[in-house]
Formats: C-alpha cells, sequence, structure tokens
C-alpha cells in the first residue's frame, strides 16, 4: 500500500539504533553547564525542502535577528531529508536523548508520539505572555488543540490551503460556472465528460490526492461537528455518513481519468496544460508549480470544495516549530520562537518571492498578487473555518494506512461501502483511536 508519509516508528523499537545518532543532537557542552568559553548552539532541525536560505526568506531574516539577539551562540540550522527521513531521524533522536532543541514539522498526529512521551514542550503560557494568538486564524489552534488534547505544542508558521484547481478557458468553452453545490458540480464533470474532456485529473499513486475528494464528502455528509468528531476520534467510523461518503468517491472516480491509480502528480499534469483534463485537487503549491513549468497562472482559476453548507469550510493545515522538553537551551529557543512570531520574517519572504504561505494575513498585499494567489490567499484566511485531512494530518499512522486500503478497495469494486467503514472502525477501535 502506498503512503504519503511511512509511519512514525514507537520510540521502544529504536532505542538501539538511537546510540547511532547520540551525536547528532545538542552537541557536548552546548548548553549553559558547557566549558566556560565555548559558544553555546541552538540546534533546529528541518526537512531539507526548507533548508536553503537562497530561497528561504523567512527562516533567513529570523536567523539573522537570532544572531543579532545573540552574538555569542551559534544557530546550527540541520537538514533532515524528506519529512519522512526526518520524523524517523526524531524518532531515534528522542529514544537516545540526541534530540535537537527545536524542529519544524506538521501540526499533525505524526508528533503525537513525541507529545505522548513527554518530550515536546508545551506552549500555552508562551501564547498567553506573547499574544501569539492574536495573529493566528483561532480555527486552526482549534484544530492543534484538538489534536494534542486541548494543548499547544507547536508555533504555526506555515499554512497550507486545498481545493479544486481549474481550467478557466475549459470552463469558458463550455460555458461553466464554479459550482456552489456538489449537485452542481457533478453536472459540471458531467459536461465536461460529454465533450470528451477528463473532468478530473487525479494522481492515484499518491493516495493523499484521492483522500482529499473523500474529505470533502465527509464535510458535506457529516456537517461541522461529526466531522470534527470523525476527525479526533469523538465518533465511531462506522457510522451511515461515512459509508455514504465512499459510496459517492466510487461514483465520483468514474469522472477520473483512466488509469488513474497509478498516475503520478506530473502525468495529471501532462493532461492539465494542454487541456485534455480540466479540473485537479491540489493545494497552495500549486500555483508556483504552474509557473516554474511554463503555464500562465492567469488560465487557472481555484474554488474550495463545494460542500453546498452554510459554513463553508476550508480544507487546511498547518506547519509548525517545536520545543524538546529536555533542551538545555529553552531561552533560546524562546527567543527564536518570538522571532518567528514576529513580522518581519513573514515580510521578508513576501516581498522576496511573493510567498503566499505565512501564517500573517498582514504580511501580504493582495494588489500585487494574480487572481490566483488571491483566491488561495483568501481560502487559507476563510472566516468559517477549516477542517483537517482524514489521513496522518490528524489520525494515527495505522489508520491512515487503512484509511488509504480502504480507499482503494471501494474504488476498485473489492469491497462494498459499508465494508469499508466496518474496517476503519476495528482498526481504530484496535489502536485506542475513540476517545472515551
Amino acid at each position: 500500500m502506498k503512503q504519503l508519509l511511512r509511519s512514525a516508528k514507537t520510540l521502544s523499537c529504536l532505542a538501539l539504533a538511537g546510540a547511532l545518532l547520540a551525536g547528532c543532537g545538542a552537541p557536548s557542552g552546548s548548553g549553559p553547564s558547557g566549558t566556560s568559553g565555548e559558544k553555546r548552539q541552538l540546534v533546529f532541525w528541518e526537512s531539507s525542502y526548507y533548508t536553503d536560505l537562497e530561497t528561504n526568506a523567512f527562516y533567513r531574516v529570523a536567523i539573522e535577528k537570532f544572531n543579532e539577539m545573540h552574538p555569542d551562540v551559534e544557530f546550527v540550522l540541520g537538514s533532515k531529508g524528506r519529512p519522512e527521513q526526518e520524523i524517523d531521524a526524531l524518532t531515534i533522536a528522542f529514544s537516545s536523548d540526541a534530540a535537537p532543541d527545536m524542529f519544524g514539522y506538521s501540526v499533525g498526529a505524526l508528533v503525537q508520539p513525541f507529545i505522548d512521551g513527554g518530550k515536546l514542550e508545551q506552549l500555552d503560557s508562551l501564547y498567553q505572555e506573547n499574544g501569539w494568538a492574536d495573529n493566528i486564524d483561532p480555527a486552526l489552534l482549534d484544530d492543534q488543540r484538538s489534536l494534542f488534547d486541548g494543548n499547544l505544542y507547536s508555533l504555526p508558521i506555515r499554512r497550507t490551503v486545498m481545493g479544486v484547481f481549474y481550467r478557466k478557458d475549459v470552463f469558458a468553452q463550455y460555458g461553466l460556472k464554479v459550482p456552489a453545490t456538489y449537485e452542481e458540480f457533478l453536472q459540471v464533470c458531467e459536461t465536461l465528460q460529454q465533450n470528451g474532456i477528463v473532468p478530473i485529473a487525479n494522481p492515484g499513486k499518491v493516495p493523499a490526492a484521492t483522500n482529499r475528494w473523500f474529505d470533502g464528502l465527509l464535510e458535506k455528509n457529516c456537517g461541522i461537528e461529526l466531522h470534527n468528531d470523525l476527525c479526533y476520534g469523538r465518533a465511531s467510523l462506522n457510522c451511515p455518513e461515512v459509508v455514504q461518503s465512499l459510496a459517492e468517491l466510487k461514483e465520483l472516480s468514474q469522472y477520473f481519468q483512466e488509469g488513474h491509480f497509478s498516475a503520478e502528480e506530473n502525468e495529471c499534469r501532462l493532461l492539465l496544460y494542454p487541456g485534455d483534463a480540466a479540473m485537479e485537487y491540489s493545494a497552495t503549491w500549486e500555483a508556483d508549480t504552474f509557473e516554474s513549468q511554463g503555464q500562465n497562472v492567469e488560465d487557472w482559476g481555484y474554488f474550495r470544495f463545494p460542500s453546498g453548507l452554510d459554513q463553508s469550510r476550508s480544507n487546511r493545515f498547518t506547519y509548525g516549530i517545536y520545543i524538546s522538553a529536555d533542551s538545555p537551551n529553552k531561552d533560546l529557543a524562546i527567543d527564536f520562537l518570538k522571532i518567528c512570531a514576529s513580522l518581519d520574517p513573514y515580510q521578508a519572504d513576501f516581498d522576496e518571492r511573493g510567498s503566499i504561505v505565512g501564517i500573517r494575513d498582514d504580511a501580504f498585499d493582495l494588489t500585487k498578487l494574480d487572481p490566483l494567489r488571491t483566491s488561495l490567499v483568501e481560502d487559507a484566511s476563510n472566516p468559517d473555518g477549516s477542517y483537517m485531512a482524514t489521513n496522518e494530518m490528524c489520525w494515527p499512522p495505522k489508520l491512515t494506512d487503512m484509511l488509504y486500503e480502504v480507499l482503494d478497495k471501494v474504488l476498485l469494486g473489492e469491497i462494498t461501502p459499508e465494508e469499508g467503514a466496518n474496517m476503519l472502525d476495528q482498526t481504530a477501535a484496535e489502536i485506542g483511536f475513540y476517545q472515551n
């Protein structure tokens, strides 16, 4: 079964491997008790996506300001490869007391084992003392509290919004309008298919891509309260709404391209770019991808999944910074968080490269953005709130694995939607996902 990320391994099973990385965390003597005359070090781990300071103005400016504040401290930014490699490295490091002082990672269920093991610093008091919540969408903090037993462990610095990207010219050719309801969306798909256009290019080789459609259907069928309860283990997954969503996903798949199960994202773009397909469900990063691959972003539009609900929520997730509970340099880590909560790093990231992923809306000048990016910023700051993806963003790895298996088997007709909902329910019960 293909996965977006490899499942996080338990701390105990990697204890033996931990010795191999014993020297990869904060170096000996880096804390306040180090040898007199030695520079303290603040060690920060990130995935390789974000460690190039030539392109990441946010971190570059934040680190420069930290160095000005602490000229006697060495800031060590360590690349840990892809996100799945970083989570593995963190698991090993925490099991061998070799963890970094801080690290960046998605605000999601994959860090839950570190919280359960007491490895991460709780940040609620820092939020209150510094007013950090004043500049962060309350819905995103509510998502974090729902994940982490009512507490805050991460300072979000980036957010991603997911929705439907579409070819404006194809829509115009057939007189199609952006749908406001799911019924209207299906009519758009039907019109496109009747005219020889693939309605939806779906990279089924990436399970999370198919899962995005399932999440939209859950929002439509469950409404806000039940959808949230299903995300956070407060309701049984063996319910009529899950069954209905699985059944409707199978029906929707008739509008995916032939062979979508084995298709990767770039294969789908080969259909989209010449107009042979009209829509895809992707995320904020797609605007940059369009430009890097020679597309005119003016040709593309965006809309959130048309749930038809009066309160139309967005599909969003955040990426944040965590502090190790046992770090000897918490004072330095907190100073860095304060810098990352300030406006300057976000402003620099926007001014230098037009970045729209920052958590602070006051860093964006919408008059400098194209219509596509403007739509993405507006959806990312949607006052109606947001929901999280039912994969490893809010579900434990084993339940995510079962979800991806269920989605594939339902679409292939190997199991019924009822059987799929029962499989999810059994897995959730077995791993203790449900709250008492």
